[in-house]
C-alpha cells in the first residue's frame, strides 16, 4: 500500500511537472516572434487548458501535501503576466456606460460579409445586424470583413449604414474588389468629421489586407481611429471538416493534420509580421488612439503584446472572466479587440453574444480625461 501511494504521489509529480514546463513555455510567446520560432505559438492555444490544470493541482495539493502546492504556485506567479491579459477580474457592477460630451461609445465587429455566403436568407441576416448596431447608439465603428456594392440589386452597405446608424464620415479600405463593383476590407464610421484618413498595407499578396486609421475631431480634440483585420488560418470547409473528425475520433487524418498545421503555421509568422507593423504605427501617433481589431490570435500571443504595448485593454479594465468573442474551434477565444491610450477612461465593456456573425461584436464606451489638450490640425 505505501509503494501504490508513493508510485501514485510521484506519478502525479511528473505530470505536474510536464504542465508546469508547457504553461511556462506559454508563457514565454508574447517575447518570442512567431517568425523566428513558430511552434511555441501552438502552446497560446493552449493556455487556457494549461492554466486550468495548474489551478487543480493546486488545489489538490492543498488536500493531500500542502508542501507541492509550489510546484504550481510558483508556475503561476511566474506566469501572472499572460494570466492578467487573458483573465479579467473586474465585477459587473462597476461596469456602466456613461453620457455626456466628453464620452464615446466604439464598437468593434467581424461582421463576416454581413452573411452574404450563409446558406440561409443574408437578406434576414444582414436586417437583423442592422437592427442590432443601430441599437447601441454608436459614435464610432469598426467593422472587419465588411462587404458592400455598387451592383444594382445587391447590397450597398457602406452607403446604407452611414444612412441608417447617423454615422455620416468614413474611410474604407477596399482591400479587394470584383470588377470595381463589390469590395471587401475593413471600414471605420464615425459621428464625428474626419479630418485625415489612410491606409497601410500590412503584407504583401494579393489577399493581403491593410491597417485603416482616421483622425476625428470632437470638440477640441483629434483622435486617431484604427482598424485591422490580421491574417486568419484560411481554413475551409474541408479543413473545419477535418478537424470536427480528429475531435471526434473518427479519424486520425494525418494528412489533413498536416495541412491544418502547415496553414496554422504561416498564419503565426504573417500575424507577427504584421504585428510588428501595427504596434510601431501606432506608437508613432501624434495623437491618442483607439484600436479595434479581429486580430485572429489570443492574448497569450505575441501578435496581442506586441500590439497593446503600453494601451489600455478596454475588456481587462472593466470585463469579467475570458470574454469569448470567436464561436468557433474553442470555447476559450478572445480574438477581437478594443485598445486605448491612458488618455481615456474606460467606463464600461460588454460583448453582444449574437450569432449573426461568427464573431461577437465588443463595445466600450468612453471618457476622454483632460479634455480639450491635444492639438487639432485641420489642413493636414
Amino acid at each position: 500500500m505505501r509503494f501504490l501511494r508513493l508510485f501514485t504521489k510521484g506519478f502525479f509529480l511528473i505530470i505536474n511537472f510536464a504542465v508546469v514546463l508547457l504553461f511556462l513555455a506559454a508563457c514565454l510567446a508574447p517575447y518570442i516572434s512567431p517568425a523566428w520560432f513558430w511552434p511555441i505559438s501552438f502552446l497560446t492555444l493552449a493556455f487556457p487548458f494549461l492554466l486550468g490544470v495548474l489551478v487543480i493541482f493546486f488545489i489538490g495539493w492543498l488536500f493531500f501535501n500542502y508542501r507541492y502546492t509550489l510546484v504550481s504556485g510558483i508556475a503561476l506567479l511566474l506566469g501572472w503576466k499572460s494570466i492578467s491579459a487573458f483573465v479579467a477580474f473586474k465585477m459587473p457592477s462597476g461596469n456602466k456606460a456613461m453620457t455626456g460630451d466628453s464620452t464615446l461609445t466604439i464598437m468593434s465587429y467581424n461582421v463576416s460579409q454581413f452573411g452574404l455566403y450563409r446558406e440561409k436568407d443574408s437578406k434576414y441576416n444582414r436586417q437583423a445586424m442592422f437592427a442590432m448596431i443601430k441599437k447601441q447608439a454608436l459614435d464610432i465603428a469598426c467593422f472587419q470583413d465588411f462587404y458592400t456594392s455598387e451592383k444594382k440589386n445587391d447590397f450597398n452597405n457602406r452607403e446604407d449604414i452611414s444612412r441608417e446608424m447617423e454615422l455620416p464620415y468614413r474611410y474604407f479600405s477596399s482591400d479587394f474588389n470584383r470588377d470595381g463593383m463589390q469590395h471587401w476590407g475593413s471600414i471605420i464610421y464615425s459621428r464625428f468629421p474626419i479630418i485625415a484618413s489612410d491606409k497601410v498595407k500590412m503584407s504583401v499578396g494579393p489577399r493581403s489586407e491593410s491597417l485603416i486609421y482616421a483622425d476625428i475631431v470632437k470638440d477640441d480634440d483629434t483622435l486617431r481611429i484604427i482598424n485591422m483585420h490580421l491574417e486568419s488560418y484560411r481554413f475551409n470547409e474541408k479543413d473545419y471538416s477535418a478537424i470536427r473528425k480528429i475531435k471526434n475520433q473518427e479519424d486520425t487524418g494525418l494528412k489533413a493534420t498536416k495541412s491544418i498545421i502547415q496553414k496554422m503555421r504561416e498564419a503565426y509568422i504573417r500575424r507577427s509580421q504584421q504585428a510588428d507593423i501595427v504596434g510601431d504605427f501606432i506608437r508613432q501617433s501624434p495623437y491618442p488612439v483607439i484600436v479595434c481589431g479581429d486580430f485572429n490570435d489570443t492574448p497569450a500571443s505575441y501578435t496581442y503584446f506586441t500590439i497593446k504595448g503600453d494601451l489600455q485593454d478596454a475588456f481587462l479594465q472593466k470585463g469579467l472572466g475570458i470574454g469569448r468573442t470567436f464561436t468557433g474551434l474553442a470555447p476559450t477565444l478572445r480574438i477581437d479587440y478594443i485598445f486605448v491610450s491612458n488618455h481615456f477612461k474606460v467606463n464600461s465593456f460588454r460583448k453582444i453574444n449574437s450569432d449573426l456573425s461568427d464573431h461577437y461584436p465588443v463595445i466600450t464606451n468612453l471618457s476622454l480625461v483632460g479634455s480639450g489638450n491635444t492639438t487639432v490640425e485641420v489642413n493636414k
